[in-house]
């Protein structure tokens, strides 16, 4: 199992990193989310729909309340900017977004959700302030890659760098392409 999860996670960082620099095609969401939930293995589908409607719940829609319908007790965070533990998470949700509606679909751009025996990868588009260019921003792949234990999301991780900013900062807010123009 460990092997499978490094493989998967070993993927994914090195999607990320083929990406030529200067040279970079902006990543391009489905049109629609649900069919990326569909599998041919029950389990992987269960998994991905768990993963889907957590996203949609927790992170979008900032409902802490409900963590207890998708994460266990010793939830394991690999984020530098979030402790490890539901109640750390829920603490820092509650902190970083107001509670919302539930949206149908998960708020942010999806480019993909696979599933390979208790882990889901989700790829969103991600809209990041260009350091180069004070005030505008440029376009680039948001990687999540949980693994599922009992029915449950039982570790995370992704690919957010240490910031002091994540305390306060609402990723449904700031994730948006720069006011007034497309990336």
């Amino acid at each position: 199992m460990t092997t499978m999860r490094l493989s998967l996670l070993a993927c994914c960082i090195a999607a990320a990193l083929s990406v030529p620099v200067g040279a970079q095609v902006p990543p391009e969401p489905v049109k629609d989310q649900l069919p990326l939930l569909k599998s041919h293995d029950p389990k992987l589908a269960a998994n991905k729909k768990l993963v889907f409607d957590m996203y949609r719940t927790i992170v979008n829609a900032g409902r802490a309340d409900l963590a207890d319908k998708y994460f266990t007790e010793a939830y394991i965070q690999h984020n530098p900017n979030v402790k490890s533990g539901k109640a750390a998470l829920v603490e820092y949700i509650r902190k970083t977004r107001p509670a919302r509606a539930i949206p149908e679909q998960i708020t942010f751009p999806v480019i993909s959700i696979i599933a390979e025996g208790d882990m889901v990868s989700v790829a969103t588009v991600s809209y990041e302030d260009d350091l180069e260019r004070p005030g505008e921003k440029y376009v680039t792949t948001h990687f999540d890659l949980y693994r599922i234990e009992n029915g449950l999301i039982a570790e995370h991780w992704d690919n957010v760098g240490r910031s002091s900013s994540s305390a306060s900062k609402d990723p449904n807010v700031t994730n948006q392409p720069a006011a007034g123009k497309k990336p």
